[in-house]
């Protein structure tokens, strides 16, 4: 019978899957747990009590979601927008911004509340851009902690294309749906021009060429490709590509002068005001048009044109604007390289815009280097970019694959040397990602893995799944990640069934550590922010109080002493007092609370208020939650073979705790408490040491230990020593 020492020196290796009971040959066993519930594991390995959640108010209305996003102008200006149905309120220093006392601040925005969670923003200074597939994107500025606007981007001029023309108010018809000549056309107002015969008209999977245009409302056309019905409503139709007739430009220069497009036939529409046409080399943008029909329209030079000869039809292209109502707007955005980026409408989903370097409003093509850019991702499938990613490179996260952005050597992206290469196919979620250093954090296609996109030494990216095992913490699907750097280097990760984990993440040490997590309710959504030197996290939680839903802001606060508990409300008062208020929003509910830095138990929130069993000058009390930490089976060599599944007794375990008070150990209470005279009525003080429990018993082959934090005390593991005797049986 082997007697043996075995230590555990971390947690570096996090909670393992279940997946993993197994795998005794795995280096990482002895830096892992069965289970480390509501603990974060430190950059130094070691194990401590995650920090509770303080309670900062309820939202505006708590049956309905919102969603939390940060602003960060500075470490001293940082703020949680709550976005809610229609509406944004401002948190500032862990409090809502008010306009007048009492009364908080707030401002209307075009989001509903089932858009809140497929929004995407990008901040430069104190403008912040947003966008949405359904919503024209947003830019909100920041005047003031209690002044902020919000109004549509001010694009000048947007991203264009050849987008055809179709009409809001203009039904079509068709008098034949297969495929044949002679088929008249019929639109339900003005809309034919002379130019249209030779273009292409079509919707519901039909198309038709236009062979005659007998009226405005009337045209011939050749059916190619069969109707699925004979007429469409406004907007569901489309007469593609540019008026076939020469067109002639007055003038090729200077910019900004005006001057005439003159067409070889009527063609030019009141609609396409503002629109810009592509000629010689040049760009026109279209000023007025007199009436329907026009041959000539007025326009003005935006980029110079190489000549004023007449271009032939098909030399020319007339451009509208990409983001609309019909194709959609963009769903995601980043700033890279003095770019405002746009990417993925419903209609052009692996395309990537860049407005004009330095003009971040200002999306006018060019040849020159810092004219705006637009290319589209090259796949031999569908692949939506999910999210743009201002990394070491641009990144565009699709949903079949991960790809890089990069301009030619040593020169930025433009136009003609921008080249767009995959560079893994693992896919993206619809969860926004997190860049930590170099690296980009992801979730992986279908939501149930997490993904680290690194750059390569040379060139390109490669990635690793940052959870395989720890899988088993995300297979309800991965809702939201928020990533703090200080203190520990925390990613937190929100999953669909309410939790949120901890994975401590820091490349330099080479530690990927999940720890789970639980609270007396659902976690909805998380965001970080900076305040002063640290890291704060700003969590929407649902709970269910007195019988009725409330979601409340939350913040995970590390700078709490003692009295660790979530949706706390710490509370000073002289002289002291048995009677607190303060404890409406937790009504009907038992909370736990520390008196004067004591454990005092359990208390029932009745009208707002807690009684105390004794007098106090500063009462913590909210919601109590338990640390737990269950060691692996031990696996060491007992001469002839593995110790799995043999016999073991433990005579002793040593745990090193820092500044640490109170532990259970298999369910029994581990002594920290001092005794005399001068500390009677004292809050217990932090140890840090050893502690030793002696004589633990024998156990079948698992031999399992577990620790625990059941009071709200401070409490830190950094290792485990355990005496073993194995009975080979």
């Amino acid at each position: 019978m082997p007697r043996l020492e075995l230590i555990t020196t971390n947690f570096t290796a996090g909670e393992f899957s279940p997946r993993l009971r197994g795998r005794s040959d795995l280096e990482k066993l002895n830096a892992s747990a069965e289970l480390l519930r509501n603990v974060v594991i430190m950059k130094q390995g070691g194990a401590t009590l995650r920090p509770p959640l303080d309670f900062l108010g309820e939202i505006k209305v708590s049956s309905e979601t919102a969603r939390p996003i940060d602003f960060v102008y500075s470490r001293d200006d940082a703020y949680v927008l709550v976005f809610g149905h229609l509406t944004m309120q401002v948190i500032r220093s862990g409090a809502y911004v008010e306009s007048s006392p009492g009364v908080r601040y707030e401002i209307t925005t075009p989001y509903t509340q089932s858009m809140l969670a497929s929004i995407d923003y990008t901040q430069g200074a104190d403008t912040m851009i947003l966008t949405h597939g359904s919503v024209v994107t947003q830019r909100l500025r920041r005047f003031a902690h209690a002044l902020w606007v919000l109004d549509a981007t001010p694009f000048a001029p947007s991203a264009m294309a050849e987008t055809g023309h179709r009409s809001a108010t203009v039904s079509m018809t068709i008098s034949a749906t297969t495929v044949g000549a002679g088929r008249t056309l019929t639109a339900s107002a003005t809309f034919f021009c002379d130019a249209d015969v030779g273009r292409v008209i079509g919707w519901g999977g039909g198309a038709a060429t236009l062979t005659a245009v007998g009226s405005a409302t009337s045209a011939t056309a050749t059916v190619t490709a069969a109707f699925a019905s004979a007429s469409a409503a406004a907007n569901e139709w489309l007469l593609e590509g540019t008026p076939q007739s020469a067109c002639t430009a007055s003038a090729k220069d200077p910019v900004g002068i005006a001057m005439t497009l003159t067409l070889a036939a009527g063609g030019w529409r009141v609609a396409d005001i503002g629109k810009h046409v592509e000629i010689n080399a040049g760009l026109v943008r279209i000023t007025n048009v007199a009436a329907h029909n026009a041959l000539v329209a007025d326009g003005v030079i935006v980029n110079e044109l190489a000549s004023t000869v007449a271009a032939p039809a098909n030399a020319w292209i007339l451009k509208g604007d990409v983001w609309n109502a019909v194709d959609g707007y963009p769903r995601t955005c980043t700033f890279y390289e003095q770019r405002l980026w746009l990417a993925a409408t419903a209609k052009y989903p692996q395309t990537e815009w860049g407005s004009r370097s330095g003009l971040f409003f200002n999306f006018t093509p060019g040849p020159e280097d810092d004219a705006a850019v637009a290319k589209t991702v090259a796949s031999d499938q569908v692949n939506p970019i999910q999210f743009l990613v201002s990394a070491a490179s641009l990144i565009a996260l699709g949903y079949d694959g991960e790809f890089e952005a990069r301009g030619g050597i040593e020169k930025p992206i433009s136009q003609a040397n921008m080249q767009i290469k995959l560079q893994t196919e693992y896919g993206s979620a619809a969860v926004r990602p997190e860049t930590v250093g170099k690296e980009v954090l992801h979730v992986e296609r279908g939501g149930k893995a997490l993904r680290s996109l690194f750059p390569l030494q040379v060139e390109g990216y490669d990635s690793n799944d940052v959870s395989v095992f720890s899988e088993h913490l995300l297979r309800g699907g991965v809702k939201f990640i928020a990533f703090e750097q200080r203190p520990e280097s925390v990613l937190w990760v929100g999953t669909t069934d309410g939790a949120m984990h901890a994975l401590t993440f820091n490349t330099e040490q080479k530690i990927v550590a999940w720890a789970s997590g639980a609270t007396d309710g659902v976690v909805e959504w998380a965001v970080t922010i900076p305040e002063g030197s640290a890291d704060v996290t700003y969590c929407l939680v649902r709970r269910t109080i007195d019988g009725s839903t409330k979601r409340y802001i939350e913040k995970l606060n590390w700078q709490a002493e003692r009295g660790w508990h979530d949706s706390r409300v710490y509370q000073t008062d002289s002289p002291a007092k048995v009677v607190w208020d303060g404890f409406d929003h937790l009504e009907g509910e038992t909370v736990r609370a520390h008196a004067d830095g004591i454990y005092v138990g359990t208390f029932e929130v009745v009208g707002g208020e807690i009684t105390l069993p004794r007098t106090a000058l500063t009462l913590s009390a909210g919601l109590g939650y338990d640390a737990r930490i269950i060691s692996q089976a031990p696996e060491v060599g007992t001469g002839s073979g593995t110790s799995q599944g043999q016999t073991m007794s433990t005579s002793s375990i040593k745990v090193r705790v820092l500044e640490t008070i109170g532990m259970n150990i298999q369910g029994e209470n581990v002594p920290f408490s001092q005794f005399g005279p001068s500390l009677l009525d004292q809050a217990p003080q932090p140890f840090t040491g050893i502690k030793d429990v002696l004589d633990y018993g024998w156990a079948d082959g698992e031999s399992p230990l577990e620790l625990a934090q059941e009071q709200g005390y401070p409490w830190t593991i950094l290792s485990i020593v355990r005496t073993l005797t194995v009975n080979p049986g």
